[in-house]
Parts: structure tokens; C-alpha cells; sequence
């Protein structure tokens, strides 16, 4: 199987719901990386599976998704680059947030070793305002 194509299967499972089997797809040490205002509850740097558990929790406890598109891949040696945009209901605040996202996957041996997003923090630092 290709690096793309174990992308393409993370996907799959995490957008279904499906953690254990997404979990299933990353190295034991690997490290999500999500970049923002702490008021975000999934903003950190976590490593391991336990960590990331973590982070599939509290984007199911705090986000709705109502749209996720995926525009492009982009695979070369261990890199998978993925660009698309999203509009997520913030459970907490009651609030729409929109972005466009690109996500950088490091694939090594079968398993995802490394997730990194780059998108609207400041949209989603303002999502979970309270007004």
C-alpha cells in the first residue's frame, strides 16, 4: 500500500467515527502537532497513541463536522501533503468555524509517524469565545 494510500485509509476511518481502526494506521511514537490559542480544546502536541486518543476525544466532545472536503494529495518518498477546508459546529459555543486546512503526514514502514495542520487558528480561537 502507498503512503497516499494509508492516508487516504486514516481518513476514512476518522471520518466514519472509527478511532480504533485509524489508531490502527499510526507508529506507537507517533507525534500530532495542532498549532493555536490553548481556548482550543485539541491545540497541543501529543505523542504516542495514548496522547492522540486524547485528541480524537475532545474533537468528538467539542466539534460537529458539517462539511469536509479533500481538494488534493500530494505524496512523495514518506511526505503526504493533504489540502481542503472544513465548517465544523463548536459544540460548547454554538458557533459555525470555517477554514481551509493542509495537513502534513510523515508515513514511514505502513504507519503514520507524524500529523501536522496548518489552518484558521485565529477563526477557531474565536469559535470558542464565549460573547
Amino acid at each position: 500500500m502507498s503512503n497516499e494510500e494509508i492516508v487516504k485509509m486514516y481518513f476514512g476511518y476518522f471520518l466514519k467515527g472509527d478511532t480504533a481502526k485509524a489508531l490502527e494506521l499510526l507508529n506507537d511514537n507517533a507525534v500530532w502537532l495542532v498549532k493555536g490559542s490553548q481556548n482550543v480544546p485539541t491545540v497541543g502536541r501529543r505523542k504516542g497513541k495514548d496522547e492522540i486518543v486524547d485528541f480524537f476525544r475532545k474533537f468528538t466532545q467539542n466539534f460537529e463536522p458539517k462539511e469536509f472536503n479533500i481538494k488534493h494529495y500530494f505524496a512523495k518518498e514518506n511526505l503526504v501533503i493533504v489540502i481542503g477546508d472544513f465548517t465544523h459546529f463548536v459544540k460548547p459555543t454554538s458557533k459555525l468555524v470555517s477554514s481551509d486546512w493542509m495537513i502534513e503526514f510523515i508515513v514511514e514502514e505502513g504507519k503514520i509517524c507524524s500529523y501536522r495542520i496548518l489552518e484558521d487558528s485565529y477563526a477557531l480561537y474565536l469559535a470558542f469565545l464565549n460573547d
